[in-house]
């Protein structure tokens, strides 16, 4: 399970895909959030990146790793901030990546 929260003032746009699904583009206004759910594939490559457009820079990262989520989270968080886009542990008050605006 995947949410990305938006915390700016002002709007974020994020496309979210793996190899084999397209989740679209959403424009996230303050305090909006997508989620979305998924199964891990036998072989733990699972990947879903995003791409992330706001007014203090954009990027595409790799939101979901299954290699390196698998244990860091089952609920993974992700907030959109001016300084970029940040993940956080499960139950974790501060985060454990930090993807800057590129």
């Amino acid at each position: 399970n995947v949410t990305i929260t938006n915390t700016l003032q002002s709007n974020v746009t994020i496309h979210c895909k793996s190899k084999d699904d397209d989740l679209g583009e959403h424009v996230l206004s303050h305090d909006d959030s997508f989620r979305w759910h998924f199964i891990v594939n036998f072989s733990r490559t699972t990947l879903f990146f995003c791409g992330f457009t706001s007014q203090y820079g954009r990027g595409v990262y790799d939101i979901v790793k299954a290699r390196r989520d698998m244990e860091r989270c089952s609920q993974c968080l992700w907030e959109v901030k001016e300084d970029g886009v940040h993940g956080y542990k499960d139950n974790a008050t501060t985060d454990d990546i930090w993807y800057k605006w590129q």
